[in-house]
């Protein structure tokens, strides 16, 4: 236990360390920001997003008399968005670390190497599993009418279960990694393999989604329908039920015990399976590693740019953690208008009460402009140089050609998918063309501005030191504030609209819009040309 204690310690510190940095400029000012500020951000969101739908379902399940089944439900999108979260950091974490080899001479067994980086994850989604619980209990105490005593029992029979709601987000995420790993290792082709299994992986989430789904459309039509699903291929989170609230087919501690070994015993299993195949795996990706076929030959190429742009995209396309962290949203923007597009009958009612097409146009814009906020890889591609950086430094280029080459690939990969998202609903909704037009101007002018934003926020919050490609895309400051910040951006149109709206029409509006945008990302580009260009040289 002390060996799996010393590793877990080890592993955490190298998650939270994940999240801090200390540039150049930071440290003249002796300023950092580190992992408890990206803990407290986590908690933040998980708090917020966990009130704010906890008490809207438990008192429309109150009013139904099955307050008992937003526990439930609440954590199974607890596990969801854990999920989502880590399922791509796993496999950077359990097989990407650089200190692999040192931990596999020391006396621990592989097992125990791979439990406690696991366990290190495992916190990670016990902080926000936990967390979001939180309101969900403080709403079930509200509105199911229990008294002092019942309250403090459902406290502490809370406070029992919760860790062991992670277990299965955990679990599911390490057989990610798994499958990835295993792929890339035998594969040739490891960059497109590991992109085709994460997809696929990435697929079978939304899946699950969906189906979570049906299940709140069912809470309308059949509450005991969804008490039988509770209990067949979401038992775990049936038995959570029963636990909780000392009701259904087991009662209490029966119950809560069933819960605890159906989390635990998969866990373990898997952990168990991971470490007898973990030395292999690894010796595999090392050799994939590996190329000994490098010949000195000139490139075509019509320029220096040109040739920076070409690397920006080969980094970009054969980076599994980097295409997919960054490029997810791409693919919802695309899905959802086909998606609306396939469903325009069953939506144009819908449509037609919420006051027809150009009364929806503003809320879609907004959607769109907070999902092109994720697709921004200019936040970390400083970063995702590495140690390779000095020969872009050392380069007969100028700094405004690199700077430009990367802001180009993330306004393409931004713009171009909300380009093919307005083409859709333009053919199947038929707004205005002036309407249309002004949408796909702000959304093109929204994706130079993250592009130029991300790269200041790369260059002020630099991560240079990473163990993996996964740190950096999923876990860095930079990616963080970079998505954040594009987000923040985007919520502001709302009140803009609120003010401008009715004066300016949407076509004005989004043309004004764009122009801000424009004003931003040039004041933006000119910092990153002049000091930006300065803390590249320092990095």
């Amino acid at each position: 236990m002390r060996k799996l204690w010393v590793l877990l310690k080890l592993n955490f510190r190298a998650m939270l360390r994940a999240f801090s940095f200390q540039s150049g400029a930071a440290k003249s000012k002796g300023k950092a920001a580190g992992g408890l500020g990206a803990l407290a951000l986590m908690a933040f969101l998980s708090l917020y997003l966990s009130s704010a739908y906890s008490f809207l379902l438990t008192r429309m399940l109150a009013e139904q008399g099955a307050a008992e089944l937003a526990l439930p439900l609440m954590a199974v999108l607890a596990c969801v968005v854990s999920l989502m979260f880590t399922v791509m950091a796993a496999s950077g974490l359990v097989f990407g670390g650089r200190d692999n080899d040192i931990m596999l001479t020391l006396p621990v067994s592989a097992f125990t190497v791979v439990l406690g980086k696991v366990l290190a994850l495992y916190l990670e989604n016990l902080v926000f599993c936990g967390l979001w619980m939180l309101p969900t209990g403080a709403a079930y105490i509200a509105y199911a009418g229990l008294s002092a005593g019942q309250a403090a029992l459902f406290c502490a029979r809370l406070t029992a279960a919760l860790p062991f709601l992670p277990l299965l987000p955990s679990a599911l995420a390490l057989l990610g990694g798994w499958l990835i790993a295993y792929a890339s290792g035998r594969m040739r082709h490891k960059a497109a393999v590991g992109t085709i299994v994460s997809m696929a992986l990435l697929g079978a989430v939304l899946v699950g989604s969906m189906q979570i789904n049906r299940t709140l459309e069912m809470l309308l039509r059949d509450l005991g329908g969804v008490r039988r699903v509770l209990y067949t291929w979401l038992l775990p989170f049936g038995l959570l039920t029963d636990a909780l609230t000392g009701a259904g087919p087991a009662l209490g501690l029966p119950a809560l015990g069933r819960y605890i070994l159906l989390g635990l015993a998969p866990f373990l299993a898997l952990v168990w399976a991971v470490g007898t195949q973990y030395k292999r795996i690894l010796s595999r990706l090392a050799g994939h590693t590996l190329r000994g076929d490098y010949k000195l030959r000139g490139v075509k190429t019509s320029g220096a740019f040109a040739a920076l742009l070409r690397k920006e995209c080969r980094r970009y396309f054969g980076t599994t953690i980097y295409v997919l962290n960054t490029g997810f949203g791409a693919v919802m923007l695309l899905g959802a208008a086909v998606y609306a597009l396939a469903a325009r009958g069953q939506a144009l009612p819908v449509v037609e009460t919420l006051g027809g097409v150009r009364a929806v146009m503003p809320m879609a814009l907004i959607a769109i402009c907070a999902i092109q906020s994720t697709v921004n890889p200019a936040c970390v591609s400083v970063s995702m140089e590495g140690k390779t950086l000095w020969l872009l430094k050392e380069a007969p280029v100028p700094p405004r050609a690199l700077f430009g080459a990367k802001a180009l690939l993330s306004l393409l990969v931004s713009a171009v998918p909300a380009a093919g998202c307005i083409a859709l609903l333009w053919a199947g909704y038929a707004p205005a063309p002036q309407d249309a037009l002004g949408m796909l101007a702000l959304c093109v002018c929204f994706a130079g501005f993250t592009s130029v934003f991300g790269l200041a926020v790369n260059l002020l919050l630099p991560r240079m030191d990473c163990d993996n490609d996964a740190i950096i895309v999923k876990q860095s400051a930079a990616s963080m504030v970079g998505v954040f910040g594009g987000m923040l951006a985007a919520g502001l149109g709302v009140p803009l609209w609120l003010v401008c709206g009715d004066v300016l029409g949407f076509a004005g509006f989004c043309a004004l819009a764009a122009a801000v945008l424009l004003l931003c990302a040039a004041a933006l580009w000119r910092w990153v040309c002049t000091r930006g260009a300065h803390i590249l040289q320092r990095l």
